[in-house]
């Protein structure tokens, strides 16, 4: 059998960069797919991409920590959906109605499938790195490295 690394590499730069769900909302998902996960090399890697797409760290905090009460003066009314969808579809595989059709108010039909499938794909991820015990990365993430680091 081949290896199918390749295929699920192209897969996830298709979900990250050639994503057609906003940045800061892509990567709100992407770090509560992280915390739920337990996904400590994942976290790290999104929390400076994370910064990057202007998330300060009180937001970046507050996506972990929800729904503590304080974490909702950093995460807008879509984001903490966004949360909420996230830990639905992580915990029992879809979500309630009355979520579905807030997420649908603002998203259309496909990308509420990229979201699923990106909700499904950092899961994977997490748990391939949790297996495999991954280290994290020190100093600057590498794609993030400018050109005089």
């Amino acid at each position: 059998a081949e290896n199918a690394a390749p295929e699920v590499l192209a897969l996830g730069h298709r979900l990250s960069r050639g994503s057609s769900l906003p940045p800061v909302e892509r990567e709100v998902v992407i770090l509560r797919v992280a915390r739920l996960s337990q996904a400590s090399y994942q976290a790290h890697e999104h929390h400076a991409v994370a910064l990057r797409h202007g998330f300060t760290e009180e937001k970046i905090a507050a996506v972990a920590q929800y729904p503590a009460a304080e974490s909702a003066e950093h995460l807008t009314d879509f984001e903490q959906d966004l949360i909420r969808f996230t830990d639905s579809v992580v915990e029992t595989t879809t979500a309630p109605d009355d979520l579905f059709a807030r997420i649908t108010a603002v998203y259309n039909h496909s990308e509420v499938v990229e979201l699923v499938l990106m909700i499904g794909f950092y899961m994977m991820v997490g748990r391939v790195m949790n297996t495999f015990e991954v280290e994290l990365e020190t100093g600057p993430v590498e794609i993030f490295r400018t050109a005089s680091a």
